[in-house]
């Protein structure tokens, strides 16, 4: 057991109507689960994961300035599979943690929110919490807003917001067209119909608001 006075983010999720799925589609949601983990883990080595019964998953994240976008990568990585994928996410930050070599037998606050804010997801997809109730208050309408945006998403406009997400530098339109193999002026119009410039605009406020915490 590891304990950490420094800040964590824990972002917890399940699969909406998973028993609907078929085998094919089940298999495609477990490795796309697999896939953004994986992504996540680029970001920062340290980060951990879990999967459990392949719906539910948990995210272990050190490097908390990019809790949100790590947030929304699971949410939109899912939904870009199709009409009939998607997820409810919940993440909180604090410190205090009792970290072990399981994600599932980690212990702390981060964990007791994270998961009690899934667990009061009813219509709602996205929800945040933190130790620090001012900064729990500050994104409570902002993240409202963006989770109305991200259910409203189509699976391909999901597609092309990923690799923005994925990209720790950040890509340009251009370099975003090359990758999807369409032109530059098709990608810019998706971006913009997608939401990406608010979005991530979004995500610039939240790792300003966090970076002002404690040994972040």
């Amino acid at each position: 057991m590891k304990q950490t006075v420094k800040p964590i983010a824990v972002i917890s999720g399940d699969v909406v109507s998973s028993t609907k799925l078929t085998s094919d589609e089940f298999e495609q949601l477990l490795q796309r689960v697999k896939d953004v983990q994986a992504w996540i883990t680029e970001g920062n080595a340290s980060n951990l994961h879990s999967i459990e019964r392949g719906d539910e998953f948990q995210t272990i994240v050190h490097d908390i300035r990019n809790a949100l976008k790590y947030a929304i990568l699971y949410r939109i990585g899912i939904k870009a599979l199709g009409k009939v994928f998607e997820s409810r996410i919940s993440f909180a930050i604090a410190s205090n943690a009792d970290l072990r070599a399981s994600v599932s037998e980690s212990m702390g606050e981060a964990f007791v929110l994270s998961g009690r804010g899934l667990k009061a997801l009813k219509s709602e997809r996205f929800i945040f919490h933190s130790e620090h109730p001012k900064l729990t208050e500050r994104f409570d309408l902002l993240f409202k807003y963006l989770d109305r945006q991200l259910t409203e998403l189509t699976s391909r406009q999901c597609a092309v917001l990923v690799p923005m997400l994925r990209n720790q530098e950040g890509l340009s339109v251009s370099e975003l067209a090359d990758k999807l193999d369409i032109a530059t002026a098709t990608a810019s119009k998706s971006l913009k119909a997608s939401g990406w410039p608010l979005i991530s605009e979004l995500n610039s406020l939240f790792i300003n608001q966090v970076t002002g915490l404690k040994d972040v």
